[in-house]
């Protein structure tokens, strides 16, 4: 019986070792602290529903991988054949025990199906994160007009090469016009913190830049995207607001008690009120209490937690996290207790 079984877990391996080997050729070091990959791939027309099916196993085997933060598979354009596979982890040790693992080996291994023969070999490259809410954004929109398009790349290069130099910079994205219904370029320049995004803009270059005869016969317009929940986490220092996942998290803290509360002991007398009006009066009750009192209490106990000092930072982070599910966890128990079936 052991011969067997030693016979049978040999031929696994043996069986892995010539993926591993495309593994490690395919495998190389990221630079700093990355906690954030890009992989890129092109798919075959007439393959999306084998796509679909293998987004599904992907995304279930990278949410399972401990130190998982999230996952996003998006195309370049609407019907495009070209993905973008970003993949995000709590840490970049984390980040490369999934990079290094058997699994992601295995998912790539089995795209190579029904990707494009000539598309290039996959590699993870660092993600630029325009989609985490913990910065800020300005969205310039640009129309360009037809023959200028040499003359609008060449200025948005040297726009490029001069922001990047400023501190906080956190990325610039490009698009194309997508439709003629929208038939402008548009610009998203994120930097890490308002007052540094201010820089730049109120900076001697970009007015510069804007005033140089290259960038005259544009017509462009431009506005920020911050946090949602940014007026609750900003604060006079200029510091970076918590990563966005804190702020639900402490958000869904705060707001379920109190629709508990609202359910149990307000609902009753708003009754006899037609159902729309009942639930507007509940809901400005709901945003009246969690935007002033309760996440200004809620910010002020955790804040070791959603701005952790670096020398202690994961264990903070950890204990942090574990004292927030906790807390869900009592809030659910004390109504269910209050609430019985």
């Amino acid at each position: 019986m052991r011969n067997t079984s030693e016979s049978n877990e040999l031929t696994k391996l043996q069986r892995m070792m010539p993926l591993r080997q495309k593994q490690l050729e395919r495998y190389q070091p990221l630079p700093g602290e990355i906690t954030s990959i890009i992989t890129k791939v092109e798919v075959i027309s007439g393959s999306e529903l084998r796509f679909a099916a293998w987004q599904s196993r992907f995304t279930r085997a990278i949410s399972a991988f401990e130190g998982f933060v999230s996952i996003e598979l998006i195309p370049v354009r609407a019907d495009s054949a070209e993905w973008q596979i970003i993949q995000r982890f709590v840490s970049p040790t984390l980040l490369d025990r999934w990079r290094m693992s058997s699994e992601k080996a295995k998912l790539f291994s089995d795209l190579a199906a029904f990707q494009k023969p000539d598309a290039p070999a996959l590699s993870d490259e660092p993600a630029p994160d325009f989609h985490s809410l913990s910065s800020v954004t300005e969205v310039i929109t640009t129309v360009v007009e037809q023959g200028r398009l040499t003359q609008f790349l060449s200025w948005s290069q040297r726009a490029q090469e001069r922001q990047a130099t400023f501190p906080g910079y956190m990325g610039t994205l490009i698009q194309a016009p997508i439709s003629n219904a929208a038939p402008y370029w548009m610009t998203l320049v994120r930097f890490a913190t308002p007052a540094q995004l201010d820089a730049w803009l109120d900076s001697k270059d970009r007015k510069a830049l804007l005033a140089s005869p290259d960038y005259e016969p544009f017509a462009w317009k431009s506005h920020r995207i911050e946090n949602g929940f940014a007026s609750w986490f900003s604060n006079s220092s200029g510091e970076a607001s918590p990563p966005a996942w804190k702020q639900t998290m402490l958000v869904l803290l705060v707001l379920f008690p109190v629709v508990m509360l609202e359910t149990m002991f307000l609902s009753p007398h708003l009754a006899s009120m037609h159902l729309p009006v009942a639930i507007f009066i509940g809901n400005a009750l709901s945003v009246a209490l969690v935007s002033w009192p309760l996440m200004a209490i809620a910010i002020a106990c955790l804040r070791w937690w959603l701005k952790p000092a670096p020398a202690r930072r994961w264990r903070m982070e950890m204990l942090g996290l574990a004292s927030v599910l906790s807390l869900y966890s009592i809030e659910i128990l004390i109504f269910m207790q209050l609430l019985p079936i």
